[in-house]
């Protein structure tokens, strides 16, 4: 039980838009969906050019990948494959791939029901001789798999409930496989990465993968300048210290996908810039650098050259969730990205049209955005890292900021992990902090942390000083709702996570001292 047709307009459509591969939610094709060796070599050859990063794959492409197979290219040439490919490309209606997708999964469905022994004459009848198959094959077209499953489920739910008695409830002792659990949970390391920020890095477990990171702020703040402090703390393993005048082994050395909705290609690449040269970047507004400048940026452009891979940039102005969704799988599953920032969740004209005809408020709207964006953190076992304004009694709060403070309504922070949000602090704060100031520093931000993953440093509030000109962050402190210090803080433990093994630790070093060496 075959469907040619609609095989080789899906072969024609991957073609044309390989990117459907990546649109996993909606579409899922595997090898099996394939029931000729001819068809499998070409699916396998299409994926594997996909995945090498090809957009538009031709004929030719796939006969020059199979060639380095000897069966698979005898299979394709007795095939006339070239032939063939080139007539599906010409034949095929890529706005059509949903129809044939679905068509071909459902009579993959039923062939597979029927090897095992079902009875598939009533959702689709082969023998075309019979007085009824015209009525139900007509119908089989209306069907969905699902329609398909939940009729199987039907059945075997009525001979279920004859025969079975349900209700199975599991129990166990706790300290059966303790020892075991135990030596995992010695073995394993379950925190992310840190990002900028001791302190934060310790209340949040670091960056991990498969949370979502929701850190809000009025206006001015610089959420945006914050992120990109932090993608290339992930990114990039060295950066200037303009303290020591040296270049220094800081950070790891992590791919990072950064996601721009407002801001421009050069203005993220000056604050790229800015961070590893520790220049700051409203000095590349006058131009006319000293040599000693010049070196430095030359110095971090060898750095951006050397770790090329491991940050990529998207400008995405009108953003809908299907779009963020299609550019966030295709470069994760392409480029084995870990770690993905989204600036920012807001409700554009391009999301609004996204759902016309549908009676939704704006936070209904944004919970749906954020929702997407914990599901890709989940599906990709990616870190998400994004933000959101907050309304205009944000900055009066005299006490812990929650998702009260959140504009469009508290209901975004449903679905994230992990919350925070920053302020200035008020003259009457540092007026009452002053002993504590007077030990640490006088920080310009603090970051209150109202939802935490792990649930231990809820209801804390982090004083920092924020670098907006050089997308630097250091911790100073950290306090109570009632600006208490909280003491002991790291007593017991560092929170430092590194994310190379030992070899690379050498390169990475060899390489930062080498730039040192031209100083």
């Amino acid at each position: 039980m075959t469907d040619k047709s609609s095989i080789q307009q899906i072969f024609g459509c991957l073609l044309k838009r390989p990117q459907l591969l990546s649109e996993v939610d909606k579409y899922s094709l595997t090898i099996a969906d394939f029931s000729t060796r001819f068809e499998k070599y070409i699916f396998s050859a299409v994926c594997g050019l996909y995945h090498q990063g090809v957009t538009h794959i031709e004929p030719i492409d796939v006969a020059n990948f199979l060639e380095v197979d000897s069966v698979g290219k005898k299979v394709f040439e007795q095939g006339n494959g070239i032939e063939f490919l080139q007539d599906v490309i010409e034949f095929s209606a890529v706005e059509n791939f949903g129809y044939y997708y679905n068509r071909l999964k459902k009579i993959n469905l039923l062939r597979d029901l029927k090897k095992q022994g079902f009875d598939i004459s009533q959702f689709y009848m082969e023998d075309l001789t019979r007085i009824e198959s015209t009525e139900i094959n007509a119908r089989f077209e209306e069907l969905t798999v699902k329609d398909i499953c939940d009729g199987i489920k039907r059945k075997l739910l009525h001979l279920e409930s004859d025969y079975v008695q349900t209700g199975e409830v599991e129990v166990i002792n706790p300290v059966q496989g303790m020892r075991e659990f135990l030596q995992e949970l010695n073995e394993t390391i379950s925190i992310g990465l840190p990002v900028q920020g001791h302190i934060y890095s310790k209340v949040f477990s670091g960056a991990e993968r498969g949370a979502l990171y929701i850190r809000s702020g009025s206006s001015g703040l610089g959420k945006t300048r914050q992120a990109v402090g932090d993608a290339c703390y992930l990114a990039y393993p060295i950066r200037y210290n303009s303290q020591t005048r040296q270049w220094e082994q800081k950070g790891s050395c992590e791919k990072v996908l950064f996601i721009v909705t407002e801001q421009t290609f050069p203005q993220i690449k000056k604050m790229i810039l800015a961070y590893l040269s520790d220049i700051n970047d409203s000095r590349f507004k006058l131009g006319h650098f000293t040599k000693e400048e010049e070196e430095r940026l030359d110095k971090a452009i060898s750095i951006m050259e050397q770790f090329a891979d491991n940050f990529t940039l998207v400008k995405m102005p009108n953003p809908t969730i299907e779009l963020v969704k299609t550019i966030v799988r295709e470069n994760c599953l392409t480029k084995d990205i870990g770690y993905v920032f989204y600036d920012y969740i807001f409700v554009g004209p391009a999301l609004l049209g996204e759902f016309r005809g549908f009676t939704l408020r704006n936070d209904e709207v944004l919970l749906m955005f954020a929702t997407a964006l914990k599901d890709l953190a989940v599906e990709l076992n990616v870190a998400m890292f994004t933000s959101t304004q907050v309304n205009a009694s944000a900055d009066d709060n005299k006490n812990i900021r929650n998702e009260a403070s959140l504009a469009g309504g508290r209901s975004t922070i449903n679905k994230a992990d992990n919350g925070a949000i920053m302020a200035r602090p008020t003259n009457e704060e540092l007026e009452t902090l002053q002993p504590i100031t007077a030990k640490y520093g006088t920080p310009n931000v603090v970051t209150d942390i109202f939802k935490a993953r792990s649930g231990e440093w809820t209801q804390v509030r982090i004083w920092s000083i924020v670098n907006l000109g050089t997308m630097k962050k250091r911790d100073l402190f950290v306090t109570d709702s009632r600006l208490e210090v909280i003491d002991g803080f790291f007593e017991d433990d560092v929170y430092e996570v590194q994310s190379w093994d030992d070899a690379e630790y050498q390169a990475i070093l060899s390489y930062t001292n080498h730039l040192n060496e031209r100083n």
